[in-house]
């Protein structure tokens, strides 16, 4: 297992094919603990190798030349290809879903299939907003059924509260987890004190002893910047907010799914 979390900003500091192989090696060694011996943890890496080769080239293959799903028309963050975008959670959850997917046993083609969706579903809101549990589980049923995947939460992080979730899911991220830790993250009503969101994580992760460290060293402003930024392009004024493809959406199942119909009818012609 890495034994250092600054790389939680690798994603903003070097290459993807960089952060995509510090990723793989912490989803390779998830059942690993921090604190175990550097002996076991070398003996460990070596047996993986072949394994963290053949995800990485996978990963490669799936995310080459892809853009950014936030639809700004620059390439993944932390692309070698420019220009790349920066900061933003849209493009950091296309990279977990191609991680999670293939950890999951999911086969490239089914991954490519559902990345080259015409449908891209934001929703703009906090994990600490009183509304979320309910818009989120709107559009994730309907595009369940629709066969969509693309829906990402695009948190403002507007309080202190809400900016302490952000990083909790940021850590998730970088653990392999997720999108489980943000599914409870979206159920949870409270209170959100670093003890009870730390304890919420130890539900599905190994937690080190060090984690205030861990979680300290994640920098989220140029994120939380980048999703206020996209929130304004998008004429929203208040939260929750659901944009499909940019545009904004009534948080209702019909109108959802009448605009991702209407959008997958449009791209079948």
């Amino acid at each position: 297992m890495l034994k250092s979390y600054n790389l939680l900003n690798t994603l903003a500091k070097h290459s993807l094919r960089t952060f995509l192989l510090l990723i793989s090696v912490i989803f390779i060694f998830e059942a690993v603990p921090v604190t175990e011996s550097i002996n076991r943890e070398c003996e460990a890496q070596e047996t993986t190798t072949t394994r963290q080769n053949e995800i990485i080239e996978l990963i490669d293959e799936i995310l080459a030349n892809r853009k950014c799903p936030c639809q700004c028309g620059k390439y993944l963050p932390g692309s070698p290809n420019l220009p790349a975008c920066f900061g933003c959670s849209a493009g950091k959850a296309e990279i977990s879903y191609v991680l999670e997917s293939l950890e999951s046993g999911k086969n490239k083609d089914e991954i490519l299939l559902n990345l080259d969706s015409p449908v891209i579903v934001d929703i703009f809101a906090d994990y600490t907003d009183s509304n979320i549990s309910k818009l989120w589980n709107h559009a994730k049923t309907v595009t369940s059924e629709l066969h969509q995947r693309r829906v990402v939460l695009r948190p403002p992080g507007l309080t202190k509260e809400a900016q302490r979730a952000i990083k909790i899911a940021e850590y998730a991220r970088f653990v392999g987890k997720f999108s489980i830790i943000q599914e409870a993250l979206i159920k949870h009503k409270g209170p959100w004190d670093w003890r009870t969101l730390i304890d919420l994580v130890a539900r599905y992760v190994q937690i080190p002893h060090n984690i205030n460290d861990y979680i300290n060293s994640i920098e989220i402003d140029q994120q939380i910047a980048k999703d206020q930024e996209h929130a304004i392009e998008r004429n929203i004024e208040s939260y929750p907010t659901i944009t499909i493809n940019n545009a904004i959406v009534l948080a209702t199942d019909t109108a959802i799914r009448q605009s991702i119909e209407k959008i997958l009818l449009e791209n079948s012609i």
